[in-house]
């Protein structure tokens, strides 16, 4: 036990060390997948669509397996793939298709299709 213990006490600081660089990512994945919830709930209640507990369940679901993707990509990277920011572009992708959600949500709320207003600056910034 007290073995256990000391290879523990070893352990904890290097996957803090190891982990450290995408703790903002995974707050932020957080972040984006709550606000998620929050802004399709209100979508929801303003379309007149009832409110389940298996979509709120679904949140804590799909936070923990994009934390679980968004770690396993930075393994990925470091051990195999060190020249490719695998848990960027991992993260990234994540956090699009989770603001993306926020603001479709947004824009069923306010009646103003943001997203598009968003496409159409980004492709004006191109110019």
């Amino acid at each position: 036990m007290n073995c256990l213990k000391k290879n523990l006490e070893m352990l904890i600081p290097y996957l803090v060390f190891f982990f450290s660089p995408i703790l903002p990512v995974l707050i932020a994945t957080g972040i984006l997948v709550f606000m998620d919830l929050v802004t399709g709930t209100a979508a929801a209640k303003a379309r007149g669509e009832q409110i389940h507990s298996k979509k709120m369940i679904r949140t804590i679901s799909k936070m923990i397996f994009y934390f679980i993707a968004i770690i396993l990509s930075k393994i990925m990277e470091c051990v195999f793939f060190p020249i490719i920011p695998l848990a960027t572009i991992t993260a990234g992708y994540i956090a699009l298709m989770e603001f993306k959600s926020n603001i479709e949500n947004i824009s069923s709320i306010t009646g103003i299709n943001i997203w598009k207003v968003l496409i159409n600056k980004i492709h004006q910034q191109k110019k």
